[in-house]
């Protein structure tokens, strides 16, 4: 850029300003890609959805349970290739604070109906011949330890039941923070009203193109029992967990907007001063010859440079801790907390916008200045 050096002198002429600016444009754009990546984690579960796969479950509410006899007339149902108890069972590991999703399966379909998990053909066979087995997610390993062989209890409150699992591998894939083990197994120790009954039952179609008429034929035999089913893609199921968040998600995005506003009226605020306190230089500059475009470019420099600045601090900073600390190990339900590509651009654009904002109006004011108003100015 031709005159950089005079925005690069001017940009440091008050330090402590300049220092303040971009330390609100740093700490402004962090906030945004940390709700961002938020809002990012809420979509990841019907973004990861396996399209041939299936979520049946009682057609009341999750609340209602469903017989395990269901899982037998699913399986007869054309298009279906594999039918699997998904039962939560809620236990709590040693303390309250150690909570974690634990599911009751069908230990040797398990690997088929979820091919996203990944785990050593041993390890896959040692679970499936030990009714006592367990898997954990390979976020557990690191959260409490586990190792296979281990024994570990867990206590369930809504069956007032403890019960001891052996770790039998550890896997990788979906969340990372789920521990599976053998529905049999559970089933002889729950008390006699759960038995033989399944939270919801997960089917794995043959193709795509056979989910919405599966869903159609599963729903329809049911019907007219007394535990009717409502049978959705496991897409459709999670995106029904997500408008629970709805009002969650549209506080965050006011947030994020109260933030950007916040950001645009530090900014404006900044170059206003700026461009008032060197009114008298800008009559000189056009005594000098300048023109009233290169005036206006200059002031429109220096606010681009310093959000750039503020915007890769602000933008590294946040990509660099959320990368080497995985967050996702302490927040339920999260699968990552890594800003994508689009957060990281989206705050960039962002800081642009606002540098470009904030002073356009200043920079046309006095640029628009005769030479005469401009040299008597006493701002």
């Amino acid at each position: 850029m031709k005159f950089s050096k005079l925005i690069l002198k001017n940009i440091l002429r008050n330090k402590r300003r300049t220092l303040l600016t971009i330390s609100s444009l740093v700490v402004s754009l962090f906030l945004i890609i940390t709700l961002a990546t938020i809002l990012t984690e809420f979509t990841e579960g019907h973004d990861a959805a396996n399209p041939m796969r299936l979520i049946s479950r009682h057609a009341v509410s999750l609340g209602f349970t469903l017989p395990m006899a269901h899982t037998q007339r699913i399986a007869t149902v054309p298009g279906v290739k594999s039918v699997m108890p998904f039962s939560w069972f809620g236990g709590i590991y040693k303390d309250e604070k150690n909570f974690f999703a634990n599911f009751a399966v069908d230990a040797a379909k398990l690997r088929e109906v979820m091919p996203e998990l990944k785990m050593s053909d041993s390890e896959w066979q040692a679970f499936i011949n030990d009714r006592q087995g367990a898997i954990v997610g390979e976020k557990l390993v690191k959260l409490y330890g586990f190792s296979p062989g281990q024994r570990i209890t867990l206590r369930s409150p809504i069956y007032d039941r403890s019960v001891e699992f052996i770790v039998r591998g550890v896997c990788s894939g979906a969340d990372g923070k789920t521990l599976y083990f053998h529905h049999d197994y559970v089933n002889e120790l729950v008390p006699a009203w759960a038995r033989d009954r399944v939270s919801t039952i997960s089917i794995l179609a043959n193709s795509a193109a056979d989910v919405p008429r599966i869903a159609q034929a599963v729903d329809s035999i049911f019907v007219n029992t007394d535990a009717p089913t409502k049978t959705e893609s496991e897409r459709d199921f999670a995106i029904s967990f997500e408008t629970m968040f709805g009002g969650v998600k549209q506080f965050m995005y006011g947030i994020i907007a109260a933030i950007t506003f916040s950001l645009l009226l530090v900014m404006g605020n900044t170059m206003a001063m700026t461009v008032r306190e060197r009114t008298r230089e800008v009559g000189m500059l056009k005594a000098l010859g300048f023109q009233r475009g290169t005036i206006a470019r200059l002031f429109v420099g220096e606010a681009l440079v310093v959000t750039m600045v503020g915007a890769l601090i602000g933008i590294a900073g946040a990509a660099l801790l959320f990368r080497s600390i995985d967050l996702s190990l302490y927040i339920p339900n999260f699968q990552s907390f890594v800003p994508t590509r689009g957060t990281l651009l989206t705050a960039f654009v962002v800081s642009i916008f606002v540098g470009l904002i904030s002073v356009v109006y200043s920079a046309y004011r006095v640029s628009g200045m005769t030479i005469a108003e401009a040299l008597r100015s006493t701002e």
